[in-house]
């Protein structure tokens, strides 16, 4: 009990950073033995830019996810927003720790309409969709990671899993086990994130 005070008050009890992140990411199912095989090609990776927030050990974040170059004929990419709510545990107080938590993955794309390019979220029109729906219609996914604490600066690697789950389909009987399935577009990453203040 006593070591605890000591591994919340080794760094600031609030911070504000941003952050940019080069991640791997197919936009295709893998299988464990294949996710590998594609990152050579850069049409696999993408840039991550995010802003993140933290009150002590409790971490807010949001990651928007630029194109890839393996968007389908159908749809367009446009933009992806993973919003995560994780916990810090300190491995090596005030240098290494480990991030776990989880979050909404927000998909936002143009589709092929007669009228021109229309704007869709998580598959549906925006323009018919309200922010309520656009939430719960949001897969979920698990991330977690590690994080070396350089002065004001953190460089980290993180695994984020993207789950089979929707928030609003948390509620239904025996859909909380979607939250242990893998959809196969998983991603990884490295990251640099600068404290503001």
């Amino acid at each position: 009990m006593t070591l605890l005070p000591s591994f919340l008050g080794a760094r600031n009890l609030f911070e504000v950073g941003i952050g940019i992140s080069g991640i791997y990411d197919t936009q295709h199912a893998h299988s464990g033995s294949s996710f590998f095989d594609g990152m050579s090609s850069g049409e696999n990776w993408t840039i991550g830019v995010g802003l993140h927030s933290r009150l002590s050990i409790v971490n807010l974040s949001l990651l928007a996810l630029l194109p890839t170059g393996t968007a389908g004929e159908q749809e367009q990419d446009a933009l992806s927003i993973r919003s995560t709510l994780s916990f810090d545990i300190p491995l090596v107080t005030d240098h290494l720790y480990m991030h776990l938590g989880g979050g909404l993955s927000t998909d936002f794309s143009y589709g092929d309409t007669e009228r021109g390019s229309d704007v869709r979220v998580n598959g549906r029109s925006v323009s018919s969709t309200s922010f309520n729906e656009a939430v719960s219609s949001s897969t979920l996914h698990m991330k977690v990671g590690l994080d070396v604490l350089l002065g004001s600066a953190k460089l980290g690697m993180f695994y984020l899993m993207e789950t089979l789950a929707t928030w609003q389909g948390l509620v239904d009987e025996g859909s909380w086990s979607q939250l242990v399935q893998t959809s196969g577009q998983n991603r990884v990453g490295i990251q640099l994130q600068l404290a503001l203040f």
